[in-house]
């Protein structure tokens, strides 16, 4: 069920240039990295893309920017996200102000959840952050309201876009509607390649302080702190040889969608619509939602699933974990799995 397959044109493509880094000995810091951070900064339409080994080692280092060169050190996260993100915060030395509530529409927070957050903050909004994570594979549908509020009171969002590498909102690429967005191709994802993160900004000092850190600011030996949290140059080539297929990877898994949203309209059956007011998401998951009753009381035969989103609250919202189930959408899904989704949806029905 769990079974990670990469395209073949990203098979081919990292094969035949594979050799040339053995060639050149040149493992580390090379040409894949500059090739990989400049790929993204044209796809996302961002100023600056830095890699890193992962997504949380990005937002660790993010974190630690924006409290060592712009005074930040508390932070909020949202109740239905993976636990690692809230580990992440105190891996940063930041206090956890508040967990936002999420809702089940879109397993995110709302712009009135954030607002409220906000409103109920008592400490300086001048040291707080907003670390929000896209679920899914869908950009917040309230993001644009979210980076206004959190503009003009002068709080930094930092976006986990972990789900959602090319996934767009009104045209615009996710990870560029706050300060800072972080991705990841760890083998899961949407668009997978094993390990690895970008992060992306459109402040260029943001931006060049991340080149920096993620090699101990070792050449410049202006700052204080860094780490080793650089990509290898194998893994660059990797990212690339999968990014650069990423529409494709997209469209494939959107026609699996495509034959469950026929079964779910036909039964009545909420789920995530991943195409509908100018969001296009990349169905990292397809996710059934049931804001009345625990999904499981009426989908009970449905057993071919994959993992939920999050089966855990780190905040209020512990009815999400109830209300959603996630149906196996991976890329290049054999057709006798979904069949099988589709008559497990129908035969839980059929006598409802």
């Amino acid at each position: 069920m769990n079974t990670i397959k990469l395209p073949k044109n990203s098979i081919d493509y990292f094969k035949s240039n594979q050799d040339k880094i053995f060639e050149s000995g040149n493992l580390a810091e090379g040409p894949w990295n500059e090739k990989l951070s400049k790929e993204i900064e044209s796809i996302a339409n961002s100023k600056k893309a830095i890699c890193v080994n992962s997504n949380g080692s990005g937002l660790v280092a993010l974190l630690l920017i924006y409290k060592e060169y712009y005074g930040r050190s508390e932070v909020m996260i949202q109740s239905n996200t993976m636990y690692g993100v809230k580990t992440i915060t105190k891996t940063a030395g930041y206090k956890l102000a508040n967990i936002i509530d999420c809702q089940i529409e879109t397993l995110m927070p709302s712009f009135e959840d954030i607002k409220k957050s906000i409103n109920n903050y008592k400490g300086d909004i001048k040291k707080l952050v907003i670390l929000l994570s896209d679920i899914g594979g869908i950009i917040n549908p309230d993001i644009l309201k979210i980076a206004k509020i959190c503009k003009d009171k002068n709080i930094i969002l930092i976006e986990d876009s972990a789900h959602t590498f090319g996934s767009t909102l009104n045209g615009k690429f996710a990870g560029t509607f706050g300060d800072a967005g972080v991705y990841s191709y760890y083998s899961t994802k949407a668009i997978f390649a094993g390990e690895g993160g970008i992060v992306v900004t459109n402040n260029e000092e943001v931006g060049n302080l991340m080149k920096n850190f993620i090699a101990y600011d070792r050449f410049n030996r202006k700052m204080q702190i860094g780490c080793n949290i650089r990509l290898p140059e194998l893994q660059a080539l990797m990212i690339f040889s999968v990014v650069k297929e990423h529409k494709a990877i997209i469209k494939n898994k959107f026609k699996i969608a495509e034959k469950y949203i026929k079964v779910c309209d036909s039964l009545n059956i909420k789920y995530i619509n991943q195409n509908v007011n100018k969001m296009n998401g990349n169905y990292y998951k397809f996710t059934i939602i049931s804001k009345d009753k625990n999904v499981s009381d009426f989908l009970g035969n449905v057993k071919t699933t994959t993992s939920k989103v999050y089966d855990y609250a780190l905040g209020n919202s512990k009815e999400i974990p109830k209300k959603h189930l996630c149906l196996p959408i991976w890329f290049d899904l054999e057709e006798k799995i979904s069949d099988q989704v589709v008559n497990e949806l129908k035969s839980s029905t059929k006598d409802q």
